[in-house]
């Protein structure tokens, strides 16, 4: 009210100022701003009824030679003069500044006429424009307010309050305005919120929380779009949720390690299947992990030669359950290595022995299975040499038994004795030396008494062939015998 007073008592003066304001001031006759005019301290500064209502408004000047000045009787040396403009202009002023304080925008067009036609400073006059600006701003920031307040739009909500508080428009609106536009960014803060945790949740695995932060956002009013989104999740995940339960369940009965791992991670990870089926899955992963530790094992052993080794290895895969097939490439190394071992110990024994077919045959045994390392293979071929030499020896040896050549009987025992033939051997070869020894003796003894009183011609020929033959008497005991024979025709 009191700015539509102000206004129409400066609108009734306005033709008085044209008026009064048409002599312009000469020079020198400006108001003193402040109380010291030429040296001397007047005690009053600007224009004001400085000698009351009587004289109106004064002020003092500069110089005595302002038109219509007049030297105070007080403070000689000082002037004055009457200065009814300037209060009307500062008037003007003050009224068109308490305008711009406020924010009605037909107080400030008002005044701001007024203030031109009383000549008021174009500082001020544009600070009156600028707050018009303002105040249509200001306005338009209310609206927009107004209009955030009826939408879903947290950003704009919050730019619209930050523009509010920013202009200080709060003290403009009324308590309820405020609560109502504070409650609603409240309100979509929230929302955007639950917003972001239905995104987040859609990102998850988590069926319970998704189906949760999908409530929610119902009741939030979170988008159509996104509510739609996170129904066909929970959708997928619950298909999910069955793939997932069953591809566990096939993968416990095979024993691909990485796949029941994987199915474990995925039934975790959905909360597919309860506590007791994963705990048994775990325990069949662990069994695989086992497993293949003792498969991977018990293929290492198959390529090497520890026999004991193998056993063991064989036997821990066999007690998992390892397949059928490796288990039965164990087994066949484990007879392939007791065959290798057994041929080692019997090529061992028959280097001990004396039988050359023994060791003959071992020693390609022992070479069919490649198991005789190249010293034994050495000394197993240097002793088969010498069980071939001492057998040849026998042989001979053997040969003379129904011999009466004592020259070979001899030859072959020396050469018997020399290879290391059995004593037996020997001793059997010696006793054929002892035979023919006896042999030729009886020969001899023969030869002599048939030479010396023999008359039986053939017998006597007969001993002298004998004798001849195994050189059984002396040339000159043959030469008698001769003799006798000739004797007897």
């Amino acid at each position: 009210m009191r700015s539509w007073v102000v206004a129409s008592f400066l609108v009734a003066h306005v033709g008085a100022f044209r008026v009064n304001n048409a002599n312009v001031q000469a020079p020198n006759c400006e108001c003193a701003t402040s109380s010291l005019v030429n040296g001397v301290n007047t005690g009053h500064a600007g224009c004001d009824q400085h000698f009351g209502q009587r004289f109106g408004y004064v002020c003092y000047v500069r110089s005595g030679s302002c038109p219509g000045a007049r030297e105070s009787h007080s403070h000689r040396g000082a002037y004055w003069r009457s200065c009814p403009e300037e209060h009307l202009t500062q008037e003007a002023k003050e009224y068109l500044q308490d305008a711009i304080e406020g924010i009605e925008e037909e107080d400030i067009v008002t005044t701001l006429a007024v203030a031109v036609e009383r000549g008021v400073d174009q500082a001020t006059l544009d600070l009156a424009h600028q707050r018009i600006e303002e105040i249509h701003r200001m306005g338009e920031a209310l609206d927009e307010l107004k209009t955030a307040i009826g939408r879903l739009d947290y950003d704009r909500m919050q730019a619209a309050l930050t523009n509010v508080e920013e202009m200080e428009l709060d003290a403009y609106l009324s308590e309820e305005a405020l609560q109502k536009a504070v409650s609603h960014f409240s309100f979509l803060g929230q929302r955007r919120d639950v917003s972001h945790t239905l995104s987040d949740s859609m990102e998850e695995f988590n069926v319970e929380a998704l189906m949760a932060a999908l409530a929610e956002a119902r009741e939030y009013r979170v988008e159509d779009d996104l509510v739609h989104e996170g129904e066909a999740r929970v959708a997928e995940l619950q298909h999910m949720r069955t793939e997932a339960a069953n591809e566990l369940a096939a993968s416990v009965s095979t024993r691909d390690v990485q796949r029941v791992s994987e199915a474990i991670l995925q039934a975790e990870r959905l909360t597919a299947v309860d506590s007791s089926v994963l705990s048994g899955a775990r325990d069949r992963l662990h069994h695989l992990v086992l497993m293949a530790e003792a498969r991977q094992s018990l293929l290492q052993g198959i390529r090497g030669h520890d026999l004991v080794g193998l056993e063991h290895q064989l036997a821990r895969a066999t007690d998992l359950d390892v397949e059928p097939e490796i288990l039965s490439q164990g087994q066949q190394r484990v007879l392939r290595l007791e065959a290798m071992r057994d041929s080692v110990i019997a090529l061992e024994t028959a280097i001990a022995g004396r039988d050359s077919r023994r060791l003959r045959d071992t020693l390609a045994e022992a070479q069919r299975l490649e198991a005789a390392p190249d010293d034994l293979n050495s000394r197993a071929q240097a002793r088969l040499s010498t069980l071939e030499e001492m057998d040849e020896a026998a042989n001979e040896l053997r040969a003379m038994f129904s011999s009466d050549d004592s020259t070979a009987v001899r030859r072959a025992l020396d050469k018997a004795r020399e290879v290391g033939v059995d004593q037996d051997l020997i001793d059997e070869g010696e006793r054929t030396q002892r035979r023919i020894s006896r042999l030729k003796h009886d020969l001899r003894s023969a030869l002599l008494e048939a030479t010396e009183s023999g008359t039986d011609r053939n017998e006597l020929q007969r001993l002298i062939d004998e004798c001849s033959r195994l050189f059984a008497a002396s040339h000159r005991r043959l030469e008698a015998a001769e003799r006798r024979l000739a004797s007897l025709r």
